[in-house]
């Protein structure tokens, strides 16, 4: 059997801030939102989606965007970015200072309708609208391409419907696109699948993969696509995170673990940047902080340094 053929290196955002707290039962004060960014950034990772511009109405718990994103203390090395459904966010993100920005489109119709309440037309505009205010600013457009595999309404997406979409904000300008496993239901053979068919497509574009982890494939989907030669990865620390309009029943939908990708890259010898003692710390604090127990396989000792230290034997 070959080796695996992996890239030397990966790119991982972190999505804790943002799509962690949007969903937690409970507000987090502004100062423990800027405590946890200031830790995120010293760990190492590239990115970090500090908050949402959406209508506080719709994202209570992230309706103190702007005082988060004036109070973080920001490392020159890490991209402080920010979702943006629309125009009106995109005009808040750039009056805070934002670097990056996640213009949201979504390729179910049914999710996007009770997320956004547009058509796909209407998404479709305002990722061009949201790229005519970014122009001239530095501020870099990635399109987080929603329900990209599966939607909880709808069930299987095709890749073609989702390269449609892919080839839309393309064609608006995009610097970036994310293809999301919005509901954790992604197969390694659907991710390789819809990768070899977009770089087919698409050979130049700049492709992340936004990993949720319900059925528990995801860290073999990350293989997968990095197989597939992408190398940009969003998970969140704990694995907290899940979207605003999923059924109650699965409310509970998290992201892959910030934590257990680290350790899944290092472990297959793809550098990543991250400094996995610090992450594992600020993993456990964050565990601790929001009372969310062992929600990872790091958290739970799935480390060689983790065994070893419970048996008894030096690492």
């Amino acid at each position: 059997m070959p080796p695996l053929s992996l890239p030397e290196s990966a790119t991982v955002v972190e999505m804790l801030p943002r799509d962690g707290l949007q969903n937690l039962d409970r507000f987090v004060p502004t100062d423990e939102k800027v405590e946890v960014v200031d830790r995120l950034s010293t760990t190492g990772v590239d990115e970090i989606e500090v908050t949402s511009f959406a209508h506080p109405a719709a994202v209570p718990n992230l309706r103190d965007a702007e005082d988060v994103l004036a109070a973080i203390d920001r490392h020159p090395d890490v991209t402080y970015r920010a979702l943006v459904p629309n125009d009106v966010g995109m005009e808040r993100a750039l009056a805070a200072g934002v670097d990056k920005v996640n213009a949201l489109v979504v390729v179910s119709d049914e999710y996007r309708r009770k997320n956004q309440g547009m058509t796909l037309t209407e998404n479709l505009d305002q990722v061009a609208r949201i790229v005519d205010l970014a122009a001239g600013t530095g501020v870099e457009v990635e399109a987080g391409i929603g329900t990209s595999f599966f939607c909880p309404y709808e069930g299987r997406i095709s890749p073609e419907r989702t390269l449609s979409v892919v080839e839309s904000v393309l064609d608006a300008g995009v610097d970036e696109v994310t293809l999301a496993t919005t509901m954790g239901m992604a197969t390694p053979r659907d991710v390789a699948d819809l990768l070899s068919a977009m770089y087919d497509r698409f050979p130049s574009v700049d492709c992340g993969l936004h990993l949720h982890d319900t059925n528990g494939m995801s860290l073999a989907n990350a293989v997968v696509a990095l197989q597939c030669g992408l190398a940009r990865f969003d998970a969140s620390v704990c694995g907290l995170g899940g979207g605003t309009v999923l059924p109650d029943a699965l409310r509970g939908v998290g992201n892959t673990p910030t934590e257990d990708l680290v350790s899944l890259l290092h472990g297959v010898g793809v550098s990543t940047g991250v400094d996995f003692d610090r992450l594992e710390a600020v993993a456990r604090d964050v565990s601790e902080r929001l009372g969310v127990g062992a929600s990872s396989h790091v958290l739970m000792g799935g480390t060689p340094e983790n065994v070893l230290a419970a048996s008894g034997e030096d690492p």
